[in-house]
């Protein structure tokens, strides 16, 4: 066989490998106002998919003017922070833009990080402020107690921000704004299918929701193991939900955190549970 033949056909399997596989992805959504929330305030959960690795949840104190709770993943020295909460009830988590190559994200310029925005936002107003300037193909949900919103952060650090009083948002790994999504080029079925579940689940379910309602939510598998909410991952080494923050933020009340995490990759199955507190 031709040198040129055998190129074509590594070409064309190594294609197969690279478009069937699963996206690394996240599930992202909340809840505002006394319509929608037991008690009042904001509930904000993230689900957490990636490949199996390391977790640790950290309570950072040396990054600024506040204190916060964050779930890190990664190895030790490579760590890189997930999402979290500060003592003065701002949450913060993040989803990538998945339907956009990663390839492209990569070379593309990335400014701001969350860990700068819970270490020195006391609101979701100070947090869109910091907010400004900041560049990298990626989705943000932030939230204090009056109020849930998602970003959407596009092409040269365009954005697209949804504030929402008494609602719910939600958001996975695709653009939904319709100035954005000629962005997408990838259609991954799981970003699609999570959306369409959760986005089905806070519109049916018994309102006001409490913080255990959304915990119920994260954990649903009805779409089997790669494009539920709760991904149990049909290969081992492949794309699973690690990890689920969940978080009622009210006036007044210092903020109810709820972690479901592993910190070792094979804890599949025996993950812990953090309730924490400032």
């Amino acid at each position: 066989m031709k040198k040129r033949h055998i190129f074509l056909i590594i070409v064309f399997f190594v294609g197969i490998i690279f478009v069937s596989a699963p996206a690394q992805a996240c599930t992202l959504f909340g809840a505002q106002g006394s319509q929608y929330v037991a008690g009042g305030g904001t509930l904000l959960v993230k689900n957490r998919d990636w490949h199996p690795q390391e977790q640790r949840v950290l309570l950072r104190t040396d990054r600024g003017r506040y204190r916060f709770y964050g779930l890190y993943g990664g190895p030790k020295g490579k760590r890189r922070l997930c999402g979290g909460v500060n003592e003065r009830g701002l949450a913060v988590v993040s989803a990538a833009a998945s339907s956009i190559p990663r390839a492209k994200r990569l070379a593309l310029p990335h400014q701001g990080r969350m860990s700068q925005l819970l270490a020195n936002c006391a609101s979701v107003d100070e947090a869109l402020r910091a907010c400004q300037g900041m560049t990298g193909l990626r989705f943000l949900m932030l939230a204090d107690a009056t109020e849930l919103v998602v970003m959407e952060v596009g092409r040269d650090g365009q954005q697209r921000v949804k504030r929402v009083q008494q609602g719910t948002l939600a958001h996975t790994n695709h653009y939904l704004e319709p100035d954005f999504v000629s962005l997408n080029e990838n259609y991954w079925p799981s970003s699609h299918q999570r959306y369409d579940r959760i986005t089905a689940l806070l519109a049916e379910g018994s309102k006001p929701f409490s913080l255990e309602d959304m915990i119920r939510f994260s954990q649903d598998q009805t779409a089997g193991p790669d494009n539920s909410l709760w991904r149990t991952g049909s290969k081992v080494k492949g794309t699973q939900t690690l990890a689920t923050l969940a978080f009622h933020l009210r006036a007044g009340q210092a903020p109810e955190i709820y972690i479901k995490y592993r910190r070792e990759p094979d804890e599949q199955g025996d993950e812990r549970v953090e309730r924490l507190h400032f």
